[in-house]
Protein backbone atom coordinates (compact mmCIF):
# COMPACT_ATOMS: atom_id res chain seq x y z
CA UNK A 1 0.00 0.00 0.00
CA UNK A 2 1.47 3.39 -1.00
CA UNK A 3 1.83 6.08 1.66
CA UNK A 4 -0.75 8.84 1.31
CA UNK A 5 1.98 11.44 0.90
CA UNK A 6 2.75 10.12 -2.58
CA UNK A 7 -0.66 11.11 -3.91
CA UNK A 8 0.42 14.58 -4.90
CA UNK A 9 -1.93 17.47 -5.17
CA UNK A 10 -0.16 20.69 -4.28
CA UNK A 11 -2.30 23.76 -3.79
CA UNK A 12 -0.50 25.64 -1.02
CA UNK A 13 3.04 26.28 0.12
CA UNK A 14 2.40 24.09 3.18
CA UNK A 15 1.48 21.18 0.89
CA UNK A 16 4.48 21.91 -1.33
CA UNK A 17 6.77 21.56 1.66
CA UNK A 18 5.00 18.30 2.57
CA UNK A 19 5.51 17.02 -1.00
CA UNK A 20 9.22 17.78 -0.92
CA UNK A 21 9.54 16.29 2.53
CA UNK A 22 7.69 13.14 1.47
CA UNK A 23 10.08 12.62 -1.44
CA UNK A 24 13.13 12.98 0.77
CA UNK A 25 11.53 11.01 3.59
CA UNK A 26 10.86 8.07 1.30
CA UNK A 27 14.56 7.54 0.81
CA UNK A 28 15.69 8.66 4.23
CA UNK A 29 13.26 6.59 6.28
CA UNK A 30 14.80 3.15 6.70
CA UNK A 31 11.45 1.68 7.72
CA UNK A 32 9.68 2.78 4.53
CA UNK A 33 12.64 1.93 2.35
CA UNK A 34 12.89 -1.50 3.95
CA UNK A 35 9.15 -2.07 3.63
CA UNK A 36 9.06 -1.58 -0.14
CA UNK A 37 12.60 -2.18 -1.43
CA UNK A 38 15.71 -4.26 -0.94
CA UNK A 39 19.13 -2.92 -1.89
CA UNK A 40 20.58 -5.13 -4.63
CA UNK A 41 24.35 -5.46 -4.07
CA UNK A 42 25.12 -6.39 -7.69
CA UNK A 43 22.12 -4.64 -9.23
CA UNK A 44 24.02 -2.54 -11.75
CA UNK A 45 25.58 -5.67 -13.23
CA UNK A 46 22.43 -7.82 -13.07
CA UNK A 47 19.36 -5.53 -13.21
CA UNK A 48 15.80 -6.74 -13.58
CA UNK A 49 12.89 -4.80 -15.11
CA UNK A 50 11.39 -2.59 -12.40
CA UNK A 51 14.65 -2.04 -10.51
CA UNK A 52 14.92 1.50 -9.18
CA UNK A 53 18.25 3.10 -10.06
CA UNK A 54 19.43 6.00 -7.89
CA UNK A 55 22.22 8.18 -9.25
CA UNK A 56 23.99 10.92 -7.30
CA UNK A 57 23.06 14.45 -8.32
CA UNK A 58 25.75 16.63 -9.82
CA UNK A 59 25.16 19.11 -7.00
CA UNK A 60 26.23 16.49 -4.50
CA UNK A 61 24.81 16.31 -1.03
CA UNK A 62 25.22 13.91 1.83
CA UNK A 63 24.75 10.26 0.94
CA UNK A 64 21.77 9.59 -1.33
CA UNK A 65 19.84 12.65 -0.07
CA UNK A 66 19.99 14.12 -3.57
CA UNK A 67 19.40 11.35 -6.06
CA UNK A 68 18.26 11.16 -9.65
CA UNK A 69 15.93 8.19 -10.09
CA UNK A 70 15.13 5.98 -13.03
CA UNK A 71 13.50 2.60 -13.57
CA UNK A 72 15.17 -0.25 -15.42
CA UNK A 73 13.01 -1.27 -18.41
CA UNK A 74 14.98 -4.29 -19.59
CA UNK A 75 17.18 -4.59 -22.67
CA UNK A 76 19.81 -2.33 -21.07
CA UNK A 77 17.53 0.74 -20.85
CA UNK A 78 16.47 2.99 -17.97
CA UNK A 79 13.49 5.35 -18.22
CA UNK A 80 13.63 8.60 -16.27
CA UNK A 81 12.26 12.13 -16.13
CA UNK A 82 14.56 15.12 -16.49
CA UNK A 83 13.85 18.79 -16.15
CA UNK A 84 14.77 21.03 -19.07
CA UNK A 85 17.13 23.93 -18.84
CA UNK A 86 15.78 27.43 -19.14
CA UNK A 87 12.33 28.66 -18.22
CA UNK A 88 10.23 25.89 -19.80
CA UNK A 89 8.51 23.67 -17.22
CA UNK A 90 8.33 20.78 -19.68
CA UNK A 91 10.08 17.67 -18.51
CA UNK A 92 11.71 15.13 -20.74
CA UNK A 93 10.73 11.48 -20.41
CA UNK A 94 13.64 9.54 -21.86
CA UNK A 95 15.12 6.10 -22.10
CA UNK A 96 18.88 5.91 -21.93
CA UNK A 97 21.26 3.01 -21.91
CA UNK A 98 22.24 1.83 -18.43
CA UNK A 99 25.94 2.07 -19.30
CA UNK A 100 25.49 5.66 -20.57
CA UNK A 101 23.76 6.77 -17.35
CA UNK A 102 26.33 5.07 -15.12
CA UNK A 103 29.12 6.70 -17.15
CA UNK A 104 27.59 10.20 -17.17
CA UNK A 105 25.87 10.31 -13.77
CA UNK A 106 28.15 8.18 -11.64
CA UNK A 107 27.73 5.01 -9.62
CA UNK A 108 24.17 3.85 -9.06
CA UNK A 109 22.48 2.32 -6.06
CA UNK A 110 19.92 -0.25 -7.20
CA UNK A 111 16.75 -1.07 -5.26
CA UNK A 112 14.34 -3.89 -6.02
CA UNK A 113 10.71 -4.00 -4.91
CA UNK A 114 9.97 -6.65 -2.34
CA UNK A 115 7.54 -9.23 -3.60
CA UNK A 116 8.22 -8.34 -7.22
CA UNK A 117 5.91 -6.42 -9.51
CA UNK A 118 3.51 -6.98 -12.36
CA UNK A 119 5.81 -6.94 -15.40
CA UNK A 120 2.94 -6.40 -17.87
CA UNK A 121 1.66 -3.38 -15.90
CA UNK A 122 5.18 -1.96 -15.73
CA UNK A 123 5.61 -2.29 -19.50
CA UNK A 124 2.22 -0.64 -20.05
CA UNK A 125 3.18 2.26 -17.75
CA UNK A 126 6.53 2.66 -19.53
CA UNK A 127 4.84 2.76 -22.94
CA UNK A 128 2.26 5.27 -21.70
CA UNK A 129 4.96 7.43 -20.09
CA UNK A 130 6.95 7.65 -23.33
CA UNK A 131 3.95 9.39 -24.94
CA UNK A 132 3.33 11.83 -22.06
CA UNK A 133 4.17 15.49 -21.89
CA UNK A 134 4.96 16.28 -18.26
CA UNK A 135 5.57 19.52 -16.47
CA UNK A 136 8.66 18.98 -14.39
CA UNK A 137 8.48 20.47 -10.92
CA UNK A 138 11.16 19.85 -8.30
CA UNK A 139 8.50 19.51 -5.59
CA UNK A 140 5.45 17.92 -7.21
CA UNK A 141 6.64 16.09 -10.34
CA UNK A 142 10.29 15.15 -10.27
CA UNK A 143 12.25 12.07 -11.26
CA UNK A 144 11.48 10.31 -7.97
CA UNK A 145 7.72 10.89 -8.26
CA UNK A 146 7.90 9.68 -11.86
CA UNK A 147 9.81 6.50 -10.95
CA UNK A 148 7.49 5.68 -8.05
CA UNK A 149 4.43 6.15 -10.29
CA UNK A 150 5.94 3.76 -12.85
CA UNK A 151 6.38 1.20 -10.07
CA UNK A 152 2.79 1.67 -8.87
CA UNK A 153 3.81 3.32 -5.58
CA UNK A 154 2.55 6.81 -6.29
CA UNK A 155 0.69 9.05 -8.68
CA UNK A 156 1.61 12.12 -10.64
CA UNK A 157 -0.58 15.21 -10.52
CA UNK A 158 -3.78 15.61 -12.55
CA UNK A 159 -3.66 14.38 -16.13
CA UNK A 160 -0.21 12.92 -15.56
CA UNK A 161 -1.66 9.79 -13.92
CA UNK A 162 -1.65 6.40 -15.56
CA UNK A 163 -5.47 6.24 -15.85
CA UNK A 164 -5.93 2.56 -16.68
CA UNK A 165 -4.05 1.59 -13.52
CA UNK A 166 -5.93 3.77 -11.02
Amino acid sequence: MAPALFVLSVSSSKQAVAGAASTAAFFLCEGLLGRHFDVVPNGVAEPQPGDLFLFPLASGGPGWWGAHAGVYCGDGEIIHLEGTSGTSPTGIVAKHGKSHLVRTRGPAKVLRMKGGLDAAALQWRIQAAMDMVLEYDAVTCNCIHFALALLGLGQLNGDMMFPALQ
